[in-house]
This record gives structure tokens, sequence and C-alpha cells, in this order.
């Protein structure tokens, strides 16, 4: 059965005077009128990569993706190739440059990109009058706001922008935003309430409390078909009398429609003139929902008092005489009121690799079980892991290994084997987490990850476990008291506050700052501003300055009973800014171990944190398909130096080999990788090698 947009205007009035109640699901239809639709999402998107990010890959990823996708499968395969290649939340900051572009203040305001946080986005919801509404979200939040009861208090939407609750406050009423996460639950409890629930299906725009720091604030993917927890989540909050989908195209095989049809009695709206069945639905075809909830509000403005607030944002009473327009039979009446370049990148040239690891040498070196100290020769000379220290000939006593705490990826995996092998040579190893960020999960994922680094120790024959701390716990108010109170820790700054009073002593610029957080990655010679080192801090989270003045903190308090010269940092090369600035505000001689950055791959990307080995030799497939492939430090150039040969040289075993080819260096790898014969299996072959290190399966 079909019907009309007059006749859902219709339905909906009659159902809501009889007292019946109404439950709303919302769709991006609502908002397009000033949300960003598909198309101007990836342009956002492009934008973004190319001036904030200057990544040639992604950018040579995503215009692959253009090129054989269309539409939302469009905007999904941008959300997973940002994952991919970056991290889960960095796409965060597309969705939140895209909500806000229906917030236009007085003023003007250069657009940037930045990474809103909670406060902030609470500050930009209280400027209300100066986000932009479109006639059916503002006529929606006045029935919202007048008739809360009738609609259960609540609405549904897979819109992540805050139109609704910012329409709902403009009349009068109050609105709180709640997000639905992946186990079927919601981030908030449910039930009754003052004001109206807006229930985000896909997620929030901005961080819905000033401890969430989940990983996604929206995710694109609409929650699977067989999601029964999901879909029983949803089904438990669509209890209404009646249903009313609009603005959510159907047709999707997604636990939202999958939750609707099981419902009796559900109109859904159409903005096109389709008639298709979706399960027992009524369809209504040629529906605009900016005249849609106008003409619903007039409709209702008839209602008795006793359906009505009498507070601020109540629905105007029709007078005795006065016609109520589109109630049915009622004559109409009029309404008034209606109606950056992108930066060039240097990119190497295509070619060999500048190293080879030459096995003969290192097996005979294996024979001897060499020194810390001609391990780290060998790290430095054969695999280019940058050694820096001061009396290189001085015997390693301790390793110091700050990690953020974090989802446990392939670059902690080799940093993890090669802090083995040196325990295994009689250094002491000490793993401090920096989980100063931390939430309600910091202790699990201090667990799992202490775990996955005892377990990747385990590998190296002769490993000894490593210390394991937390800056945290460093800095807790227990053991600075404790500290304090010791004479002998008195004579080092080991606490955060004391290596602040050095740190800031000197002349240390904005930018300095910023770099040795690694929040201002990448800059290389660029010739900065104030306004760039602003901009780009503005996307990073904020808890990253936190970190440096603790992790030195930390060091110095392992300096009390260890001289500086036997000890060594370990990390990647990007923390060498940090390291670098240590020297300059301290006079130690510690030394520090780099390896060689992943180029365009961040540390949380989902290329190094893969879950299966079919999805590791997905991502080796789809990096091969890029012009920069086989240069230095990409992405399979790095996995093949340090996560295949390196890794088993750590663990003292045969070089990997294919079809009786020995894969024992990275020239090998990429000849065999240019015979189109062996590509395939050579390509399984290491993808087989990279799961077993990541995810405890044998080789």
């Amino acid at each position: 059965m079909t019907g009309t947009e007059q006749s859902l205007v219709h339905r909906l009035v009659t159902t809501i005077r009889q007292g019946r109640d109404v439950t709303l699901v919302l769709g991006s239809g609502l908002t397009a009128g000033v949300v960003p639709g598909v198309e101007r999402m990836v342009e956002l998107a492009d934008e973004f990569v190319g001036q904030a990010l200057q990544n040639s890959d992604l950018q040579a990823a995503l215009a692959g993706l253009r090129a054989t996708h269309r539409g939302g499968a469009l905007y999904t395969a941008y959300r997973q190739a940002f994952t991919e290649w970056l991290s889960p939340v960095e796409f965060d900051i597309v969705v939140q440059r895209a909500a806000l572009e229906a917030y236009r203040p007085d003023r003007a305001t250069a657009a940037g990109w930045e990474r809103v946080g909670y406060h902030r986005g609470v500050q930009l919801e209280e400027d209300r009058d100066a986000w932009a509404l479109a006639p059916g979200v503002e006529a929606l939040g006045e029935l919202l706001a007048g008739l809360p009861d009738r609609f259960e208090r609540r609405v549904i939407t897979t819109n992540f922008d805050p139109l609704i609750e910012l329409a709902v406050r403009r009349a009068g009423g109050t609105a709180r935003s709640l997000t639905l996460r992946r186990d079927g639950t919601f981030a908030g409890p449910l039930g009754p309430a003052a004001g109206i629930d807006v229930l985000h299906l896909h997620g929030y725009w901005r961080p819905t409390s000033e401890t969430d720091e989940r990983s996604l604030l929206h995710d694109p993917v609409p929650p699977r078909a067989d999601d029964t927890a999901v879909v029983a989540a949803l089904a438990a909050v669509l209890h209404s009398d009646t249903i009313c989908v609009a603005g959510y195209p159907p047709g999707r095989n997604d636990a939202l429609t999958r939750a609707v049809q099981e419902q009796s009695d559900v109109l859904w709206a159409r903005h096109d003139d389709d008639t298709s069945p979706v399960g027992r639905a009524l369809i209504y075809t040629g529906v605009d929902v900016d005249r849609l909830f106008p003409a619903v509000r007039r409709g209702l403005a008839a209602l008795p008092v006793s359906l009505t607030r009498t507070q601020p944002g109540a629905l105007p009473i029709a007078q005795p005489g006065e016609p109520a327009s589109d109630v049915p039979g009622a004559p109409a009446r009029a309404q008034p009121g209606e109606p950056v370049p992108v930066a060039s990148v240097a990119v190497q040239p295509a070619g060999t690799a500048l190293h080879r690891v030459h096995l003969p040498t290192l097996e005979a070196i294996l024979g001897t079980r060499p020194s810390a100290v001609e391990l780290l020769r060998q790290l430095d000379y054969e695999f280019r892991w940058r050694r820096v220290d001061d009396t290189p000939e001085t015997p390693l006593e301790l390793v110091f290994w700050p990690v953020r705490l974090r989802q446990p990826t392939l670059i902690y995996a080799v940093q993890a084997t090669v802090a083995a092998a040196l325990s295994a040579r009689g250094v002491r190893v000490v793993l401090c987490f920096d989980d100063l960020a931390g939430d309600q999960h910091t202790r699990s994922w201090r667990v799992r990850f202490t775990d996955e680094v005892e377990r990747w120790f385990a590998l190296v024959e002769g490993a000894r476990p490593p210390e394991v701390d937390s800056l945290m716990a460093f800095c807790s108010p227990g053991r600075v008291a404790e500290r304090l109170q010791d004479p002998e820790l008195l004579r080092r700054p080991t606490h955060p506050w004391a290596v602040q009073l050095e740190y800031y002593r000197g002349d240390r610029m904005m930018l300095d700052v910023a770099r040795a957080a690694k929040a201002f990655p990448g800059a290389g010679d660029l010739e900065i501003d104030d306004a760039m080192i602003g901009a780009q801090i503005r996307t990073t989270r904020a808890e990253r300055l936190m970190s440096t003045p603790a992790i030195w903190a930390y060091l110095q308090f392992l300096l009390r009973d260890t001289r500086p010269e036997a000890v060594m940092t370990l990390g990647g090369e990007d923390e060498a800014v940090m390291w670098d600035q240590w020297h300059d505000t301290f006079p130690d001689s510690v030394g520090h171990l780099f390896h060689p950055v992943m180029a365009n791959v961040r540390q949380d990307a989902r290329m190094l944190g893969a879950r299966s080995f079919r999805e590791v030799e997905d991502h080796l497939r789809k990096a091969m398909r890029l012009e920069s492939w086989d240069r230095e430090d990409h992405y399979l150039h790095w996995i093949v130096q340090h996560a295949v040969v390196l890794h088993r040289y750590l663990r003292n075993r045969p070089a990997l080999s294919y079809d009786g080819r020995l894969l024992d260096s990275w020239d090998a790898v990429r000849a065999a990788l240019l015979d189109a014969r062996q590509r395939p299996g050579t390509v399984r072959v290491i993808a087989r090698e990279v799961a077993a290190l990541l995810m405890h399966e044998s080789v």
C-alpha cells in the first residue's frame, strides 16, 4: 500500500490527536540542505589528505577508489582507506569539518582542520543561533519540544550532526545526545528523562562526555544485518504505536531496517516515487521533509491543552474559531517565512633498496651470539636502525622503551623482538606505558599489551621479560610523594613539574613542544608559521602534550642507579625530536635507538594491526597497486625489512624462501614480486610471516 505526502501528514496528525505515540527514525535526508552529502564528504576528505596530511600514498589509494566506486560505496571505501593507512579516528576530522559547514557565525572564521574535543564541541553547540537549520529540522524541533511524550521523548537518527538537538533547544526544550555502541548498547542510560533523547546510531560529531575516548566519532558502515545484539537493542526502543521513517533510504540489509520491519505499524516516507515494498511498512512517496514536518506542526496546532506542555517551546494552541492548516477538512492558511592549494610532496624515485642484508655475514655472527654492542652495530649497518650514542663502546645495561598505550601493532612487535634480543644478551629492559590519556579501558589495555609483549619476548631464545610500569602510576600522588621524601631522588627531577621547569626555561618554541609530542609530525623543512602550528595542534589529541615531561621524569628516575652512558632508549625515528630536546635540556649522555619510520602509514593504521592472514594479504596486494610500492621505507619495503628479514635474524631462524628462491633481503623479495609467476606465492608467504608475528600463528 502506498500514499502521498499529504496522506502521511494526515496519518501522523490523526495518530497523535488520538493520543497514540509515534517514534521517528530519521536519516541524512533530514539535514541534506545544510550538512554535506556523500559527494561533498569525499571532496572534504581529498582536501584534508592533500592540505593537512600531504600523504601521497593515501592520495593515490583514494584516486583508485574514485575510479571504481560511486555514491555511498565510495564514502564507505574512503572511510576504510583512512582506517587502513592512518587510524580509525583520522576520518573524524573530516566528519567534524562536514558538521561545521552548518555552523555559520556572524563573524567570518577561516575554515580549518580541527579535531573537536568535548568542551570545544559543547561550546560551539551553545552558540545555537549560529547554526543553520533547514525548515524541516526547525519544525521537527518544535514538535519534539512541544509534545515530547507523544514522541516517546526520543528520536532515532543515523546522522552525526547536532542539528536535531539544536532545533529542540531553540524551541525551548532540552535534548541529550546518545550513541549506539557496536555491542548494541547505548552510551548512556535510556529511560524517563526530561526533554528528548536523540539516539545517534552511527555516532556523533563530537565526544559525548569528557571521558569519551572512543576510537570512532562516526561509523559510516551501518550495523550488519546479522548483528542480533544491535537489532535487539533497536527493536527495544522502537516500541511506539507507530514508527515513522523519513530521510532514510529503504532497501538496505542492515540492523536498522530489520528492527523496523519487526514493528507492526510502520510509515516509511520516500523522497522519490519508488513504491518497492519494505516488509509490512506503508510506503509514502514524493515526501519532502522540509514540507512534511512544518505541515505536521501546523496540523497539531489545534491540539487540546492536555496533550501539550505549558512551558516555553510548547506548540501554540489554536484559538476558538481559528482554522488549523493542514488538519483534514480545515482550510489552508499561508505560512510566512517558508519559502586550498595542495603542497607538493617530495618522493624518492623507484628503484632498488639502498641497503641489502647479507645473510652469510649474519649467519656467521649468529653462531657466536653477538654481544649487545655488536647487535646494535648490525641493526645500524644492515637494517638502518639509527643509533645515537656518545659512547658506543660502553656496555649497554638498560633499555628504556616508552610506548603509548594503544592497540598493539606490527611496529610494536618489531620493537619488542629487538628489545627481547637485547635482553637475551644481558640487558635490562623497562617498558613504560604512556597511559596519561587513560579511560575506563586503560587497565584492560595494559594487560593485553603486556601479554602481547611477553609473547613476543618468548619468541627470542634466552630473552627475559621486561619490567613493566605506567606513566599514570608513576605520576600518581602516592608515588610522587614517596619520591619527594627520598633525599637521593631529589638529586634528579623525577616529577613532571620539575622537568617542565627545566624544559621551558630555555627559549622553547611552540613548534618545538608540538613536534616533541608528535603533535606536528613530518614538518621537515617546510616554512611553518604560527597559524600552521595552531591548526595542526587542533587536529591532535591534547594529551600528547603531557607525555614529554612525564617520559623524561621517568627516565630521570631510572638514572638514579644506572650510568647514563649505559642507558639507551628504544623507539621510532619520529621520536628523535623529543630526545634531541632532552639533550638540549639535560647533560646526561643517554643513547638512543630509532627504527626507520614507515612512510605515509600511521602507527594506528589497520595495515599494521590486521586481524587475520587474509587481511594482511589484502593489505599487501593493495599496497602493490600503488606506483610507490617498492620505494624505500614505504609499507611493503618496511614490512619485508623489519617484520620478515630482521625478525628471522633476531630469532635465529633460516631465511624465508618460496619456490626454491631465498627471500633473504629486500632486493630478493622485490625481484620475486616483479616476476608475475612468483608474485602471488611471494605475497602469500610474506603475509603468513606477518600474521604469525601479529596473531600467534605458527609458521
